[in-house]
Order: C-alpha cells, then sequence, then structure tokens
C-alpha cells in the first residue's frame, strides 16, 4: 500500500540484520545460532509459559476466528501427525508435544502457535512432493514452537483498522453490499496467507529454518529435500500472488483513495490519524517479514554444506507419501474445485469488465460438494459464495446450514458465521441473524467484525440498551476504533 512507507531507521535496521560468519553462512545480528556447530547441539528450549488446555483451545479460538475452518482430512492430518511426532521424539530434552491440523484455505505456507498447534494448508499435500518435504514444513513450523516465538503479526495488529476501513470506503464509494462482502478482509485465502502466516522477525525465522532441518535430518529425512521444498513453495507463493493480485490491488485502490481525500467527518478524520498512528508504531515489523524462498535457500544451502556434507540423500518413505495422498486425492480435488469457485468470483468482482462462466462454476460447485465433501465447510462455503453471486439468497443460506460441526463445536467457523448472518439479514430474517451472530460472537471472543454487524441491526431493532452495551464493549476491546465503536456508520 502507499501508505506503509518504511522509515530510514527501519531500513537501515533491515540491512544492518544480518551478518556473514567465517563459513559464508549469513546469519541475523545478535542470532543464537552458532557458526562452527549444528543449532540443535547448543539451543535451549525455554519452558511453556501457558496452561496447554486452556492455550490450545484460545488459540484454535483465533485461528478459526480468520479462517473458515479445518479441512476434513483424518487421514491426512494422522499421517502428518506421525511425521511430527517422528520429529518430535529425535528433538533436544524439554521439546514438547505440539499438534497437526489442516485448514480448510489454499495457499502457501503454514502456521505454528506457541501453545502447541500447528496449521498447515490442505493444499500443501497437492504440491509436496515427498514425505522429507513434509518434515521439513512440520520441522519448521515446529521449532517456531519448541522456541516459544510469539509472533506479533502486522496485519493482524491492523485487522480491527483494516475491516473497518474497507467498510467505511465502500460505504462511500458504492451502495453494493456485495462488493463489501467481497472486499471483507480480501477474501478467505488471502486472508489465510496474510493474516494468518506469523510474522516472525528475522532472526526467529532463520532459527526456525535452521533448527527445522537439523530435526528433519535427526530424524532419518534427507536434508536437501529441504531445499526441493523452498524451490517448489517459492513457485507456488508467486502463482498464488498473480492469481489474487486483482483483489489485492482493488482492495488497496479503495482504501489509499479514502485515506488521501480529506472529507467534512470529523469522525473520518480521527480515524485516519490513528491508522496512520498505528501503522507508525510496528514500522519495525513491515521490514521483518518473511524472507522469500530464495534468500532462506541462499542460507540453508551454506548451513547444509557446513554441517551435512556426508549425510544420504535418498528421500524416505516416498512411497508411502504417494499412496496416502492418492487415497484422498479425490477429496482434495473438491476442496480445490471449491477454490477455484470462490477465485474466480473474486476476479468477477474486482477486475471491470471480466467475464464469468456461471455454468461452469456451477459444475465445480456441484463436484466439490458431492461425495464427502457434501457437508465440509469449505465446500459448502464456495457453493454458498456462487449462489450469493448470482442473488439467490435463500439457497445460499441451504449451503451454509448443511455444514456439520467440527471437532464437536456445533459453531461455525467464524467467517462463515458472519457470511450466514449477511445473508440471513438479505432474506428479512433479522431476529435470527442477530441471535445466531450473538452465539458466534461470544464464542469467538467477540471480533471487531461482530460489532460492527450488530450494532445497526440492533439499533434498527430499537434495542437501545443492548447497543450501548455492544459500543461500550467494543470500546473496551477495540480502543483503537473507539470513535467508530461509538457512532458506527
Amino acid at each position: 500500500m502507499k501508505f506503509l512507507k518504511w522509515s530510514l531507521p527501519a531500513a537501515m535496521l533491515m540491512l544492518a540484520g544480518c551478518v556473514t560468519n567465517q563459513t559464508g553462512v549469513p546469519i541475523p545480528f545478535l542470532s543464537p545460532i552458532p557458526d562452527d556447530a549444528k543449532y540443535i547441539e547448543t539451543v535451549k528450549l525455554p519452558t511453556t509459559t501457558l496452561e496447554k488446555a486452556e492455550g490450545l483451545k484460545k488459540a484454535r479460538t483465533k485461528v478459526l476466528t480468520s479462517s473458515v475452518g479445518l479441512a476434513d482430512f483424518p487421514q491426512l492430518q494422522s499421517y502428518a501427525q506421525s511425521v511430527l511426532d517422528r520429529i518430535i521424539a529425535t528433538a533436544p530434552a524439554g521439546a514438547p508435544d505440539a499438534k497437526v491440523y489442516l485448514l480448510a484455505n489454499v495457499g502457501p505456507g503454514a502456521m505454528a502457535v506457541p501453545e502447541g498447534a500447528i496449521y498447515i494448508h490442505f493444499s500443501a499435500f497437492q504440491y509436496l512432493q515427498s514425505e522429507d518435504q513434509l518434515a521439513f514444513l512440520l520441522g519448521h513450523e515446529y521449532s517456531h514452537v519448541a522456541l516459544q516465538h510469539s509472533p506479533e503479526n502486522l496485519l493482524r495488529s491492523l485487522r480491527p483498522y483494516l475491516v473497518t476501513a474497507m467498510d467505511f470506503a465502500v460505504s462511500r464509494a458504492s451502495s453494493d453490499s456485495k462488493l463489501r462482502k467481497s472486499l471483507q478482509l480480501y477474501g478467505s485465502d488471502i486472508l489465510s496467507r496474510d493474516v494468518l502466516l506469523p510474522v516472525w522477525d528475522r532472526s526467529a525465522e532463520k532459527q526456525a529454518d535452521f533448527l527445522g532441518l537439523d530435526l528433519m535430518t535427526k530424524a532419518g529425512y534427507n536434508p536437501s529435500e529441504s531445499l526441493r521444498f523452498l524451490a517448489i513453495v517459492g513457485k507456488y507463493d508467486d502463482s498464488f500472488e498473480r492469481l489474487h493480485l486483482a483483489t489485492r490491488n482493488q482492495l488497496e485502490k479503495q482504501l489509499d483513495a479514502q485515506l488521501a481525500t480529506t472529507t467534512d467527518s470529523p469522525l473520518w478524520n480521527r480515524f485516519t490519524s490513528e491508522f496512520r498512528d498505528a501503522i507508525g508504531t510496528i514500522q519495525e515489523q513491515i521490514s521483518s517479514r518473511h524472507e522469500d524462498a530464495k534468500d532462506r535457500m541462499v542460507a540453508l544451502v551454506g548451513y547444509m554444506k557446513r554441517e551435512y556434507a556426508m549425510e544420504r540423500r535418498r528421500p524416505i518413505n516416498n512411497a508411502i507419501y504417494v499412496k496416502t495422498v492418492d487415497q484422498n486425492a479425490d477429496v482434495l480435488d473438491h476442496y480445490l474445485d471449491a477454490h477455484k469457485v470462490i477465485a474466480a468470483l473474486q476476479e468477477a468482482k474486482f477486475e471491470p469488465g471480466k467475464k464469468i462462466n456461471i455454468g461452469k462454476l456451477e459444475g465445480l460447485a456441484r463436484r466439490a460438494v458431492s461425495g464427502k465433501t457434501s457437508d465440509h465447510a469449505y465446500t459448502r462455503y464456495a457453493f454458498s459464495k456462487l449462489r450469493t453471486y448470482q442473488g439467490k439468497y435463500s439457497l445460499a443460506l441451504k449451503n451454509i446450514d448443511l455444514i456439520a460441526g467440527q471437532d464437536g463445536d456445533d459453531v461455525l467457523p467464524f467467517q462463515i458465521s458472519l457470511e450466514r448472518a449477511e445473508l440471513q439479514q438479505s432474506t428479512g430474517n433479522n431476529k435470527l441473524a442477530i441471535k445466531q451472530m450473538e452465539v458466534a460472537a461470544a464464542h469467538y471472543d467477540w471480533p471487531v467484525e461482530a460489532y460492527h454487524f450488530l450494532i445497526p441491526m440492533l439499533a434498527g431493532q430499537g434495542d437501545k440498551g443492548r447497543v450501548n452495551e455492544l459500543k461500550i464493549g467494543c470500546v473496551a476491546r477495540y480502543p483503537q476504533q473507539r470513535e467508530l465503536c461509538a457512532t458506527p456508520q
């Protein structure tokens, strides 16, 4: 975005952030990684700080607040868990347990939370080629857990501002509610890539790469496959970026146009000022995003040559990996069909004149909800999006109603709960929309979007007491939005 400018001090910090040791391996300044030994031999793992059950529950709630749910692949999840367990078994003393989950999102990468959970996108099983590559992905993410890296995510910090900015910008630019829904949070897959993926500092990211390489190798995996992993992910990341470029550009144009405009609204001017101040306070985080795959490969090549020059280079368990993925190919393809529907609808919203083949999308959507995936959150969400695009709100709601609960939860992932509430509003069922959104909001610890939906809805119902309660709650949870919470648009 044009308004996200790096300060000179931040740029200087970034340039000075790495040094090269005598082996030629670029190491971040003040990094604990030794220049004459394996990192795993010297690392001291910190003790976990949160009570496990409570911490895992909170972490899971945060993830499902910003996603369209978990992917229902029990065999793949169990397989990934077996690889992770093998890695943990050879980890240094004091290494914590961790559990693998699959997210119902398409995109490169994965994320980990220090409480002991690793979330990988189901699409990893479509672009990774071997168990060794999966082992590096899990080893890297598990290293964040073991080292108790606590992410401070730039976009998550800005998320309350972005949600409000999009709502305000689109409300001023257009009365098209469908456009607002499409703009909201970039769309599910872009959200998962840009908001869910942790933004570690550069030193922590390098530690996770090196320790992840050590862990996978000690567990018997081929260290060379880490480089193939990064090469594959680099290509996948580029294609994913191109696919969603129109969506991103349109969103940034909307926000930039509004932030650059001087309005006669004191409320908006106050918000804009606070938004810019918020960006200023986290400028250092902007320069600490994940390095790209090529930068990571350069560092790992040097480290591998230094520490693993004589290690065997033959992949293990490749036949098992291929067989397991093949056994789930049907369901993976259905999820990919769902993604194609969502991506096409996003493109249609953000590219003027873009023609959309409804018949083709209809076929993809129907195939996505066939067989084993007939009640999956991601596939039904895609079909609901198509029906919403067609203006068939009742049919869109029927698709959401067919979604099965996950892990014993009757509450839908929050983004789907929000979609359902907006559809109920479109069909005139305001009371049910309010009731179910209240339940979802409480379950997910009141995301800012819940306030934005409920306050004007309840105001329209004449419930002044509840409106005041929500305004007070909104200001308490999101002080950076106190003006907009108190006076919703």
